[in-house]
């Protein structure tokens, strides 16, 4: 997810690679996740995705958000899974250098605490990236990330229909959305940084594709993919920025979750401290009743391949035991996997 402009994900990327390399620092500009959001710690639903350090597979560093559907299951945006370096080639992360973290947890920077890894991940063919030369947007920027093991204990979340949607846009309502965005002001992803939220409200699809078309004249642009949905980006309020890239939209109904799509990027807004504010801001998303398909795919890979908790080495032998022991008139009971008589005491 970017401030659709011309800051170079692929630059970005290298800089964190080179940090974890050089500690390297970047210009002191003013960021946070979810910019004047409100605290999501302990959220059941956002999460942060890790890759591992291509020199070191035990070294993980966060990059981009995601939002977790089913115990297994973690919906994330496209660019996000695809390895930035290697641009304009498209060259999937494998997914066993893929991680993701527990859920409303603060990132842990450079070793694998409770991160969960990857099993399989699901992306479209027909991806494309955004290119700052005549592009507002990415194409088909959504991917499903299947995890070895469940990450925590939480319901499935409802998929948003068009129809919901539709009726949820005519009524202008409010919905929400959190993310890491970047940890710090040299606008890097850092340990110790708890997720935000906001929310924001939903407008039609022709209020959001005025401002495109304003941004498509004002920057040169000739594409947007205009499968998306809108919501306005009240100025100098919450907004997102690049780091909360993969974070979705969602309905939150006492608790009910209702997952509408994933981040399209945004228009007019700051982008934690990159640009400025226009009266027309707005964030588009990716409906995700255009990737039903897809999730189904991940879903059923999921019940293929369920999850088993691994045996330990005492399988067989891990069943603690109780014996009685005696001397003389003496009788003393131990318990334990292989419980003995003490020095004097016979079995009984």
């Amino acid at each position: 997810m970017r401030n659709i402009r011309q800051y170079d994900l692929a630059m970005l990327y290298r800089l964190v690679v080179l940090l974890i390399a050089s500690a390297l620092s970047l210009s002191s500009l003013p960021a946070e996740a979810i910019e004047n959001g409100e605290s999501a710690q302990n959220h059941p639903r956002v999460v942060s995705m890790y890759f591992a350090n291509p020199h070191n597979a035990n070294d993980l560093f966060p990059n981009c958000s995601g939002w977790l559907y089913s115990p297994r299951i973690v919906f994330t945006a496209g660019h996000c899974v695809y390895d930035f370096s290697e641009k304009p080639k498209k060259i999937l992360r494998s997914a066993s250098n893929t991680y993701v973290g527990k859920p409303g947890a603060v990132t842990s920077y450079g070793r694998l605490v409770s991160q969960v890894r990857a099993s399989k991940i699901y992306v479209y063919d027909t991806f494309e990236w955004y290119d700052i030369t005549r592009t507002l947007s990415y194409k088909d920027d959504f991917a499903v990330v299947v995890l070895e093991k469940p990450l925590a204990n939480v319901e499935t979340a409802a998929i948003g229909t068009k129809e919901l949607l539709g009726n949820l846009i005519s009524k202008n309502e409010f919905i929400e959305t959190s993310g890491y965005g970047y940890q710090d002001n040299s606008r890097q992803n850092k340990s110790g940084t708890e997720p935000k939220k906001a929310r924001f409200q939903l407008v039609s699809f022709e209020t959001g594709m005025k401002t495109v078309a304003e941004f498509k004249q004002k920057w040169n642009r000739t594409y947007f993919q205009e499968d998306a949905a809108f919501v306005k980006l009240p100025k100098n309020g919450a907004a997102p920025c690049d780091g909360d890239s993969g974070s979705g939209y969602f309905f939150n109904d006492n608790g009910n979750f209702t997952y509408l799509g994933v981040m399209m990027g945004l228009l007019g807004s700051p982008n934690c401290g990159l640009d400025e504010w226009t009266d027309t801001a707005v964030g588009p998303f990716r409906p995700v009743y255009l990737d039903v398909e897809l999730i189904r795919q991940a879903e059923k890979y999921v019940a293929d391949n369920p999850y088993v908790e691994p045996k330990t080495n005492s399988a067989g032998f891990n069943n603690k035991t109780t014996i009685t022991c005696v001397k003389g008139k003496t009788i003393k009971k131990v318990t334990g996997l292989t419980p003995k008589c003490p020095k004097g005491f016979k079995k009984k």
